[in-house]
């Protein structure tokens, strides 16, 4: 495309030229990408707006072919030789019209250079009439036939390798038929010919040029959209990867609870919010009962799963904001904010129950587990979270000693 894309230069040097990368190198004759994937690309996504500048270039042409019938009136009346005149700029505005609608309704014609060339092809034709029946302005119809001739390449949009062809057409029918008509002799006629090149060349360089440079802008946007797009999949797997590591150094890796290092630092968070606000807090220590003998009798991969069985019942059966955490080993540690202790007991219960109440399934077993469960709540003058954690173990073993499965506050 020429003229029509020529809006969408926006000026200035280009750094690192596409062309130097194979993928996007551009046709040094023609300024179109080698690859025609791209070069579909490019044209499919500037459709629209050449469609408009390409009507726009065929309603002006319509237009000057009609205002140019009034010299040939007053030229020539109401003669036969104008009304043949009058004729041919009647049907080339029928079929400039026809193009101009077609393109209306399907924007993709105006990138499809062969139905272009062909309305131009059968335009210049009938315009060699106006050699025949106006030959006393043979001078000033070449001068038009010069600017038909860098319209094709310059002002119509057009692909330049059917544009290029279509003026040399012209340049070559106009030195024939004035030859023909006696008004050349053959070394006028190949001066002629030479004439026309001038504004050939013109308008394929300064076609060519805004060729290549809309396509060198397409090409770097669409590298720089390619590179924004592994950018962003770059940050969001270092995202995940950072989340993930994350999960991994605050996660018990075998329970999915959290690690003794980030719930240590949760239950000093709450503990300081505790203090300020004068607020109860309870804290327990989960201890499963005889885990070893499911150790010994179903093996530490069945331990594992019991693990991890328990650890989702205390995510069920515990509330979002109490904080749960693998203690070590078979123990797990709940730090209840604002609750009593006898909430705190209640709550517990609910738990021993529901362990105690659900066989946990091993392959084609069912394990029945049961745990015991210390409960402490803080004092007024307890200030340390070693302290909280020594009672609720205290509370746990004298749980143990009264007989395991059971709820025990200290």
């Amino acid at each position: 495309m020429q003229k029509g894309f020529r809006c969408l230069m926006w000026g200035g040097a280009l750094s690192a030229p596409p062309e130097k990368n194979h993928e996007w190198s551009i046709k040094p004759w023609w300024g179109e990408f080698r690859d025609r994937d791209h070069e579909r690309a490019f044209l499919g996504q500037h459709a629209t707006l050449v469609a408009g500048q390409l009507q726009l270039a065929l309603l002006v042409w319509a237009v000057l072919l009609l205002i140019f019938a009034i010299p040939d009136y007053l030229a020539l009346g109401a003669s036969a030789d104008f009304y043949k005149l009058l004729m041919m700029r009647l049907f080339s505005v029928a079929i400039i019209l026809g193009l101009f609608i077609a393109v209306g309704v399907n924007s993709l014609l105006a990138i499809k250079g062969r139905w272009i060339s062909l309305v131009e092809v059968v335009a210049i034709t009938l315009f060699m009439l106006v050699y025949l029946y106006r030959p006393d302005i043979v001078s000033w119809t070449i001068t038009v036939s010069l600017l038909m001739i860098l319209g094709v390449l310059a002002l119509v949009p057009n692909r330049l390798m059917t544009a290029v062809p279509v003026a040399f057409y012209m340049a070559v029918l106009t030195a024939a038929v004035l030859m023909y008509l006696g008004r050349l002799d053959p070394r006028e006629f190949i001066g002629l010919l030479v004439v026309f090149c001038l504004p050939i060349g013109i308008g394929w360089a300064g076609a060519l040029r805004a060729n290549v440079l809309q396509r060198k802008q397409f090409a770097l946007f669409q590298q720089s959209q390619q590179l924004n797009t592994e950018l962003i999949r770059e940050i969001e797997m270092r995202k995940r990867l950072q989340e993930q590591l994350q999960h991994q150094a605050t996660t018990d890796a075998l329970t999915g609870l959290n690690n003794r290092h980030q719930y240590e630092h949760l239950f000093a968070h709450e503990l300081s919010r505790s203090l300020r606000q004068q607020q109860p807090m309870s804290l327990a220590i989960i201890d499963l009962d005889h885990f070893k003998q499911v150790n010994d009798t179903w093996g530490h991969s069945a331990g594992d799963e019991v693990l991890r069985k328990v650890a989702q019942l205390c995510r069920d059966n515990f509330r979002e904001v109490d904080i749960l955490g693998r203690l070590g080993g078979e123990e797990f540690v709940v730090m209840l904010p604002d609750t009593a202790l006898e909430q705190a007991i209640a709550v517990g219960q609910r738990f021993i129950d529901k362990l105690a109440a659900t066989p946990i399934d091993i392959g084609s077993q069912q394990i029945q587990v049961t745990a015991t469960m210390g409960v402490i709540t803080r004092q007024a003058n307890e200030t340390s979270l070693e302290g909280l954690i020594k009672r609720a173990d205290e509370a746990l073993y004298k749980g143990k000693a009264a007989g395991r499965n059971r709820v025990m506050p200290g």
